[in-house]
């Protein structure tokens, strides 16, 4: 396991859009090739947690339409405030928070049941349980919105990344889906942050993640 671990050793470093491509589909094509590397990855292990809570939402920003041309990003790890740096092309070096409501014993779940068919199946017994996982979903989402607007972010953007197509397989039985009522949270608070950034996982590719992210402020 100590070999896997020492994948991402190079984790923090400054990266153009194209090396954040190669080093991610490096450490992913590992995690295919090897079933130890894969079940540290899906279970968020050593660095393993970095990569998928800071490294990924960094390389989805680089591939958006916001992401200048020529400017590198870099993971900074610790407790610092800010999860990775943009340094552009004149120097001028931007701060990023990534910010995001984790059900842990949920995340585990679905990671194990990764692990042990290659794919998560819901087992939701009804449109009820359905709807309860929706609301305290949104609900905690809310809290960490809220408790984001709380700090003093105001040399950081904040990059809010949520995970919902777990949530969200009958979504033409809604009223709301749930990235608008995620929309409607972050407009309607107050933060003290140079900018707010949405990333949503809908199940699709992570590409067309990175082709709809969101500049909410």
């Amino acid at each position: 396991m100590r070999e896997q671990l020492k994948l991402l050793d190079e984790l923090s470093q400054y990266r153009n859009a194209k090396e954040m491509s190669t080093y991610y589909k490096f450490v992913i094509d590992q995690a295919e090739k090897d079933s130890v590397t894969s079940k540290l990855l899906l279970l968020k292990k050593g660095r393993f947690k970095e990569f998928c809570e800071e490294f990924t939402p960094a390389y989805i920003f680089s591939m958006s339409p916001f992401f200048p041309e020529g400017a590198q990003l870099k993971v900074v790890l610790g407790n610092q405030g800010y999860d990775f740096l943009m340094k552009k092309t004149d120097g001028a070096v931007e701060k990023f928070e990534v910010s995001s409501y984790i059900d842990g014993q949920e995340d585990t779940k679905i990671s194990q049941k990764l692990n042990e068919v290659g794919r998560w199946q819901s087992r939701l017994s009804s449109l009820e349980s359905l709807e309860e996982k929706r609301n305290i979903f949104l609900e905690k989402t809310k809290q960490n919105i809220i408790k984001k607007s709380q700090k003093n972010y105001d040399d950081v953007t904040l990059i809010f990344s949520t995970t919902i197509f777990t949530l969200e397989p009958f979504a033409e039985n809604h009223e709301y889906l749930l990235q608008e009522k995620i929309i409607e949270y972050i407009k309607e608070t107050t933060f003290h942050a140079k900018g707010v950034y949405l990333i949503t996982d809908n199940g699709n590719a992570i590409e067309y993640s990175a082709a709809h992210v969101l500049r909410i402020k």
